[in-house]
């Protein structure tokens, strides 16, 4: 039987290009647009959008489910989804049949189409090959400056700031440059000094799961390394408890300072104030987990962003002493600082 995931990227993302001719820029990446469900976060397979006034607008969501399964029984799922999202079509698709839907005004007034051909496709203007998904509010270059400045006049904030990037460099150069090389010393140096504060139990773990399972640790260590592959996946054959790749206590804050020291450029080290101070300053609309990999890679992606356009620019002028090639790890203490200390009209610092 073919599962899900392969269902969604070799028939049903290929339809929604080929087929329906959806420019790929304006497909979210499977399984990761966040849905607000009460209190919890679901996150729909795929949304196709369209431009409204430069802004994206969810057009069409999709529901994938594995070969074999009754798809009738997943249409309210979807027809939620797409409420909540706003989604004026919604389908649910094993890959060979489509249950093409209007969206009703509430939840069970939707209209089941004839077929997928039936959805009316937006005329090309609203197709555009490029749209922008972040967007950032006014107040958010004030804020970063104002962090900046807080980093050049508080000694003790800067330094904070620095050793968050010497605790990457540590485990990049010492660890994951030379997996076949590397000592139970060197990852015990990492673990008890270079590791960003957390709880004491989970050190303890770490430090016990080198001394029982060393060849385990290094298998861990290389599959961060070589990270192919779809990176929801990944993370979750790190998290599962069930996973051979799993080490006994080490959460999602522990697995991204590995995951950030292997990739600098590409991954950070996030903590659910990260994914708040992103939903407070309006840069998502909902507050994802970022213990759950789907919610860790939907706000690293944002983050990537965040540094690329506000502060790559004014680290180079700063000359903060970061690390060099770690720079990444100051969205963290941007984003961290500013929803645990700046919101709260304390000092960035603390």
């Amino acid at each position: 039987m073919t599962g899900e995931h392969e269902v969604a990227t070799t028939k049903v993302l290929p339809y929604l290009k080929d087929r329906l001719k959806w420019p790929a820029a304006l497909i979210s990446e499977y399984g990761r647009v966040p849905v607000q469900v009460g209190t919890s976060i679901a996150w729909a397979d795929f949304v196709c959008y369209l431009a409204w006034r430069n802004t994206p607008s969810p057009y069409l969501l999709v529901e994938v489910k594995q070969e074999d399964e009754d798809l009738e029984q997943w249409v309210p799922q979807a027809e939620s989804y797409a409420l909540m999202l706003g989604a004026p079509f919604f389908f649910v698709t094993d890959g060979t049949e489509y249950l093409l839907h209007l969206t009703g005004r509430s939840q069970g007034n939707s209209v089941r189409l004839r077929s997928s051909t039936d959805i009316p496709l937006p005329f090309e203007d609203y197709l555009p090959d490029t749209i922008d998904f972040v967007s950032y509010p006014p107040e958010l270059d004030p804020i970063v400056e104002l962090f900046f400045q807080a980093l050049k006049s508080d000694t003790k904030f800067l330094e904070d700031t620095v050793w968050h990037s010497e605790c990457l460099e540590y485990w990049n150069s010492n660890v994951f440059a030379d997996l076949d090389r590397v000592t139970r010393k060197q990852l015990r140096t990492g673990v008890e000094r270079y590791m960003m504060p957390g709880r004491q139990p989970v050190r303890i773990a770490f430090l016990k799961a080198i001394d029982d399972d060393f060849a385990k640790i290094k298998r861990v260590l290389r599959f961060i390394a070589d990270w192919k592959g779809d990176p929801v996946q990944n993370l979750n054959r790190l998290l599962d408890t069930n996973s051979d790749l799993h080490i006994t206590m080490l959460g999602p804050f522990i697995v991204t300072q590995l995951l950030a020291a292997a990739h600098p450029r590409d991954y950070g080290v996030l903590q659910d104030s990260i994914a708040k101070a992103l939903k407070d300053l309006e840069m998502t609309h909902v507050v994802v987990k970022t213990g759950v990999a789907n919610g860790y890679v939907y706000a690293n992606n944002i983050c990537k962003r965040i540094y690329r356009d506000k502060l790559e620019g004014r680290v180079e002028k700063a000359n903060l002493g970061l690390a060099t090639g770690f720079e990444f790890v100051l969205v963290h203490n941007f984003l961290w600082h500013y929803y645990e200390y700046y919101k709260k009209g304390k000092p960035w610092g603390g």
